[in-house]
């Protein structure tokens, strides 16, 4: 009787290729509407793209809290938002993406390769009306 591979050299083979496959960065898209980010909880990976879309009430932006962040995940951070002064790093410069001001106008940061956790932002015009939301970053 043939015999083929035994069912240990199967299962390793089967291992390998699912560590081998990549994973694909997810979108997240996140409305700013009525002075409410819509998820106000956004869960999401190193890389993915968060998608935020202005809606009705604003102008609205997106700013990353900075009080809890080390140097390291504020530098992360401030790399990946686009259109954002770039001069001399420095931790006296808020981490605000630009205002949007037409209903659609969108805002795209890629997730650095921070540790996992929560990451609080807010809207700048509107903190002081409850607009605020969180990024939980997992692995």
């Amino acid at each position: 009787m043939r015999r083929g591979p035994p069912l240990s050299a199967w299962l390793v083979a089967a291992a390998a290729a699912v560590v081998l496959v990549p994973r694909v960065p997810e979108r997240r898209e996140v409305r700013l509407e009525n002075n409410r980010f819509q998820p106000a909880l956004v869960t999401a990976r190193a890389g993915d793209t968060l998608l935020f879309v202005n809606g009705r009430g604003g102008p609205h932006n997106v700013q990353f809290a900075d009080d809890s962040l080390t140097d390291v995940q504020h530098r992360l951070i401030d790399a990946a938002m686009p259109d954002r002064p770039r001069a001399t790093w420095s931790r006296d410069v808020p981490l605000a993406g630009p205002l949007l001001v037409l209903e659609g106008d969108t805002y795209r940061v890629i997730v650095p390769d921070l540790p996992p956790g929560r990451y609080r932002f807010f809207c700048t015009p509107h903190v002081s009306g409850g607009m605020r939301g969180e990024l939980v970053l997992v692995p």
